[in-house]
């Protein structure tokens, strides 16, 4: 730095208050050590984490979906661009033909690779979609095994309930199979993400989205091209529905995990070392997707939560639809493994004539409409709010269901749906509504100006 700039520096110095001093050191301090700070550090997260409560306050006050009609600077052909990457279990394999024939309904037909922690039997290797697409089925865990990702944790007790299970599906003790699948499927889960991710990686064409998803998970074809068609593939990508503390922030895996090309690329390619040691780590690991995503923070890629509005985790008839997310997309159900819920989910959303709104779900399964709750407001024998949480609001000592609407209606902007329990006088309220579930004795209803107000304001698929 020459004379000119030092003086210049003095005289900015000499300008300035004693407090703007202050403020200008902290404010450097805090950037140094921030670009310091391991990326998968707590502070580094904390920051994240309360950066990401701000935009979801911002998103919730101001929803907006115009954007996603806007020209797409990336658009995708699903069957083409996308990966889809199954996950399975000896105690759910039945799922997986309803599974595919679900997603073939609605003219799904990606490259699929089904991953599972067993031995793949005989009735595995004919697995196709209708379109005569076959599927490829791997024991992610043998062949993580095999390579020796797990080399020194041999002896781990995980890694022997594998084996015994391996043991007795090789040995066609069906029986024996099915009680121990249905006992440790949750502890040999944990162990299929990364090596699923790196496999697939491997093995399949080069896609530019990978989706990973449980078998009981059905994802919409539309809402993944409204959505991915304006995000770049180029760059690194980790989006899903967010669960847990600032620590640690992971996508529940239920609802659908998205990961672009880039983001494999990032860390399969480029950091094989920070695999390995996850890899090391996965018998250990309660959840598979937060281990996942712990490793994905150590080379700085982070659950991106700008669009979990976009996913869900419930079943259609579970599922809260709550205000600030009427018009947006649906990325699909979770929580079909009932033979009959998949297969009526695969029908009912088969040939969609539009893009799958939060708020069409309901037209879709003949649900009254807003209007209709505005002229007959209290339903009998119905429940519109489903589970309560902390979340949701009780008002005890009501008098009648009467009573219960008119609390809603003062709180218009917190209640979306209402239901009154008469022997006990309760009145719960929610800022989520479901599609509406039988209950003998209570009184329910929606609140149908609120919905209806929110879904007039919705952007045609037309719109610029």
């Amino acid at each position: 730095m020459g004379l000119v700039g030092r003086h210049e520096l003095r005289s900015l110095s000499a300008r300035l208050s004693r407090w703007q001093k202050i403020a200008l050191g902290l404010a450097i301090s805090f950037f140094v050590i921030y670009a310091t700070a391991p990326y998968d550090g707590s502070f580094r997260a904390f920051f994240r984490f309360q950066h990401s409560v701000a935009t979801d306050y911002y998103q919730s006050q101001r929803p907006s979906d115009g954007w996603l009609y806007r020209r797409q600077r990336y658009p995708i052909d699903p069957d083409n661009d996308i990966g889809l990457i199954i996950k399975t279990g000896y105690g759910t394999k039945h799922r997986m033909p309803l599974s595919l024939r679900a997603l073939s309904n609605e003219s799904f037909f990606p490259d699929i690779l089904v991953v599972q922690d067993f031995p793949v039997i005989p009735e595995q290797k004919h697995y196709n979609l209708t379109n005569g697409k076959g599927v490829e089925v791997v024991d992610i865990l043998g062949w993580n095994l095999e390579r020796g990702a797990l080399k020194g944790r041999e002896h781990l007790e995980r890694i022997y309930k594998y084996k015994n299970l391996a043991d007795a599906v090789e040995a066609e003790e069906w029986v024996l199979s099915e009680g121990l699948g249905r006992a440790i499927g949750w502890e040999l889960d944990a162990m299929k993400f990364l090596p699923a991710l790196e496999y697939a990686w491997h093995t399949l064409p080069k896609k530019k989205w990978y989706i990973m998803l449980d078998d009981d998970t059905y994802v919409i074809k539309s809402t993944l091209s409204l959505l991915l068609g304006h995000l770049n593939f180029g760059q690194p990508h980790y989006l899903g529905n967010p669960v847990g503390d600032y620590k640690g922030r992971f996508p529940h895996g239920g609802s659908s995990v998205i990961l672009s090309g880039a983001t494999l690329r990032n860390l399969f390619e480029w950091n094989p070392e920070i695999v390995a040691k996850a890899h090391l780590e996965s018998p250990f690991a309660i959840w598979g997707d937060k281990l996942l995503s712990t490793t994905l923070m150590k080379i700085a890629i982070y659950l991106d939560e700008t669009y979990r509005r976009f996913f869900n985790g419930e079943h259609p008839w579970m599922t809260r639809f709550w205000a600030d997310r009427l018009c947006l997309p649906i990325m699909g159900f979770h929580g079909l493994g009932e033979r009959q819920t998949m297969e009526q989910v695969g029908e009912v959303f088969q040939n969609p004539p539009g893009p799958v709104l939060w708020g069409t779900v309901g037209k879709i399964y003949g649900v009254p409409d807003y209007q209709t709750f505005i002229d007959v407001p209290i339903r009998p024998n119905m429940n519109y709010v489903g589970r309560l949480d902390e979340q949701s609001t009780t008002v005890e000592n009501v008098a009648r269901a009467e009573d219960c609407l008119d609390i809603c209606e003062r709180h218009s902007t917190a209640c979306m749906a209402w239901v009154y329990d008469p022997p006990i006088k309760r009145c719960d309220f929610a800022p989520w509504a479901i599609l509406g579930d039988l209950a003998d004795g209570r009184f329910s209803g929606v609140n149908g100006k609120l919905g209806k107000r929110l879904v007039e304001r919705c952007h045609a698929p037309s719109s610029g």
